[in-house]
């Protein structure tokens, strides 16, 4: 599958709507509580606030088509300190692709080489093997696991904590391109260019 990493538009917001509605267990942890379509348009409301004063950089991994199929982002981004808060997830039909992998690498050398940040941290549910290969894949190191730190549905879940460091080694393996101006949105009339 061609695809590659962009800015969330405004007209995303009824793809997102379609991917919620037909979210699986693991992509229902990771969507707002309102899966609908005004859910959908005030999670992307949400993000382009958190991006205008510098707190998330948030792609969407789209096909060629420009249809967004999963999203990798970077939250809690502290200048100060120099970090990040790591997550990102896939439509269930997108898996096993190599996708969600593919682009966590592309934002981490993005974050690290061009916004200068320093650690990136990462948590998952010890019983979550895919997103742990996926954060592996990325370079991130475990660090540690905190006990009954998660609850869905009633049930706690332990999680393992991991993070990467600007000097930490990079994996060689595929990225995504990231298509995108850094200076204005496509909702704002601005171009796409390549990077």
């Amino acid at each position: 599958m061609t695809a590659f990493l962009r800015r969330w538009h405004r007209d995303d917001a009824a793809a997102l709507a379609e991917i919620y509605a037909r979210a699986d267990e693991d992509l229902l942890n990771n969507i707002p509580d309102d899966p609908s379509l005004t859910g959908a348009q005030a999670w992307l409301e949400g993000i382009r606030t958190a991006e205008a004063d510098g707190s998330t950089v948030a792609l969407a991994i789209v096909r060629g088509d420009q249809t967004p199929v999963g999203n990798v982002m970077a939250t809690a981004i502290d200048r100060r300190h120099s970090t990040a808060w790591i997550s990102y997830w896939l439509d269930s039909n997108a898996r096993g692709q190599g996708l969600a992998a593919a682009g966590l690498r592309s934002i981490v050398d993005h974050l690290h080489d061009e916004l200068d940040v320093y650690r990136l941290e990462v948590g998952y549910r010890v019983n979550n093997p895919a997103s742990a290969a996926v954060a592996e894949s990325a370079g991130f190191i475990v660090e540690g696991r905190q006990r009954e730190r998660l609850r869905y549905d009633g049930v706690r879940y332990d999680t393992e904590e991991c993070a990467r460091l600007v000097g930490d080694p990079r994996s060689l393996r595929r990225r995504l391109p990231i298509l995108a101006s850094e200076t204005a949105s496509p909702d704002d009339d601005g171009g796409s260019e390549s990077r």
